[in-house]
Formats: C-alpha cells, structure tokens, sequence
C-alpha cells in the first residue's frame, strides 16, 4: 500500500514541476490584473475550480498508473494555461471577441449550467439510440455475412462503397426523409456505425482458428450455435475494441448533425452561438465535445475490461 503513493526520483521532480505550475496558475488568476483595454471582465472562481479538478485527477493518474506521460501531460496542460492567461492578461491578446481569458471561458459553464446540461443530455440520448441500433443490427449482420459466403459477397462491396463517403454528406438528403431532425441525426450516428461495424466483425469472423470451427462441427454444433456460441464469443473482443473508435466518430457526426438544424445538442449549442458571434460559448462548446469524447472513450474500455475478462 504504502509503495502506491511512491514516485520514481525522475517522476518525483516532473511532480515538483506540474504541482507548481499549477500553483503558478492560481495565483496569475486571482492576483494578475486584466490588460487595461480589455472592455470584459470575469471572475476567477470558475477557472480556478478547473486548475484544481484538473490537478486531482493529475494525482490519482500519476498514482495509479505510475506513467511518466501523466507527468508530461499535466506540465504541458498547466504551462498553456501559464501562457495564455499571460498573454491575455499582459496585452499580448487583446481581443476579446475571438480569444477570450481562461477566466472568461469556463465562466460560461456557471452562466450557461441548465443550457449546456440539457443539450449535452439531448445528444448523449440521440448518440445512444442510434448507436445500439447499429451496433447490434452491424454485429448481426457482419456474423451472418462473415460466415455465409454468399451474403458476404453481395454485402461487402456495397459496404466498401459506402464507407468511403463521409457519413455527414448523407444529413442533408436524410433530413428530407425523415419526419423529425432528430430522427435524421440518429440516422446519421446509425450510418457512421452501422458500416464499419459490419465489416470489422466479417474480417474477425474470417480470422477465427479453422480448427475450432472444425471441432465444433465434430461435436454436432449447429448454424445458429455457431453463431452464437463459438463465433460471436470469439468475435466479441475485438467488437468491444471497436466500439471506441465507433463510438467518438459517431458523436462527432452527432454533433454535425445538430449544426444542420437540430433544436437541441451540443452541436446545436455551438452553431446558435456562432450565429450570435460568442465564441466564447462556441469554445465552451468545443472544450464540451471534447469532455464528453474522453468520457465515451473511458467508458467504452472500462466496459471491456469488465466483460471481457478472458483476455486478460
């Protein structure tokens, strides 16, 4: 136990360094005064919370993995923020409408709280239809035609076909088909996962051992067990794999999808407030998207983890 909050001497100075550039960021924040032509001013709290949430989760990083990227990731984030409050703050950047202060822009995520929960919620619902939709029908269908040759040969070239067009150029003729913009945009998450799904379980149906598929025909398996007790188990890992991938690209279709008309979502958040020239929101937004990336990303491998455990 006590050789978990143990550094190595090389991390242990790298540790020095990212703990006092963050000190070095709170205090340029709340003592550093504002570059005298800057015509917005905002409070330091909220940017300050943000410094400390990101150094917690530096620590328990740094602790758990022992890595010394952590250390490398955190020195890099906290010096970018040295730099631009700074900048900002000494002059170097002076305008406030296109590259506002660090205070100034996490400041929107305490003006804005109700607003950015609810199109966050409204694009993770959307991103969770569309998605299980196509994961489960690309599975099936990948299983099936991995292991029948002649649905393979009909559906693969198609699938080769359409998963060289970019998923968002199918938004503006889906938004003519379907009744609702968000039906569209679950469209749209549905053909960015949907292709790639498929043709990732066919590959992984072809590369399983010939002598398990013999075996199991010895011991009287048929179609269906095969597909569902040897195939699909075998497949199963490298699906999860995939799904990460799958998943981030899906909701930056997503969130393309909502700029093209949708009411409500984090892409919908950016495109009203670029409209109104606030790119202070439009970067909100942004850090936003990027947040829920890494979240999806950490989910989807903490998932695998847990019902994969055979191969580890």
């Amino acid at each position: 136990m006590k050789n978990r909050f143990k550094l190595e001497k090389g991390m242990f100075f790298e540790y020095l360094l990212a703990t006092g550039l963050m000190l070095i960021n709170i205090i340029l924040a709340s003592a550093l005064p504002y570059f005298t032509k800057h015509k917005v001013y905002y409070d330091s709290t909220a940017y300050v919370v943000v410094i400390l949430i990101s150094y917690i989760i530096y620590l328990i990083r740094l602790f758990i993995t022992k890595k010394k990227s952590v250390n490398d990731v955190a020195v890099v984030l906290f010096g970018f923020f040295i730099l631009w409050e700074t900048a900002y703050k000494s002059g170097w950047i002076h305008n406030d409408l296109l590259i506002p202060s660090p205070e100034g822009l996490f400041h929107v995520f305490v003006e804005k709280t109700p607003e950015i929960l609810a199109d966050v919620w409204g694009s993770v619902r959307l991103l969770f239809l569309g998605f299980l939709l196509a994961a489960v029908f690309g599975t099936l269908l990948g299983l099936l035609a991995g292991w029948i040759p002649r649905i393979r040969e009909v559906l693969l070239p198609v699938s080769n076909v359409i998963t060289l067009i970019p998923p968002l150029m199918f938004s503006a003729y889906l938004i003519m088909i379907f009744s609702t913009f968000r039906q569209a945009a679950v469209a749209v998450i549905f053909f960015a996962v949907f292709w790639p799904t498929f043709q990732g379980t066919v590959v992984r149906v072809g590369q399983i051992d010939r002598q398990i598929i013999e075996a199991a025909k010895t011991m009287g398996v048929g179609t269906v067990g095969m597909l569902t007790k040897v195939i699909f188990p075998y497949c199963l890992p490298g699906i999860i794999q995939s799904l990460s991938k799958s998943l981030r690209g899906a909701f930056m279709c997503l969130a393309g999808a909502e700029m093209l008309g949708i009411n409500l979502g984090i892409g919908y958040f950016i495109e009203k407030y670029k409209s109104f020239a606030d790119y202070r929101c439009v970067l909100a937004g942004i850090v936003t998207v990027g947040v829920i990336t890494t979240v999806i990303d950490m989910i989807v491998n903490k998932a695998k983890n847990v019902l994969i455990k055979w191969e580890k």
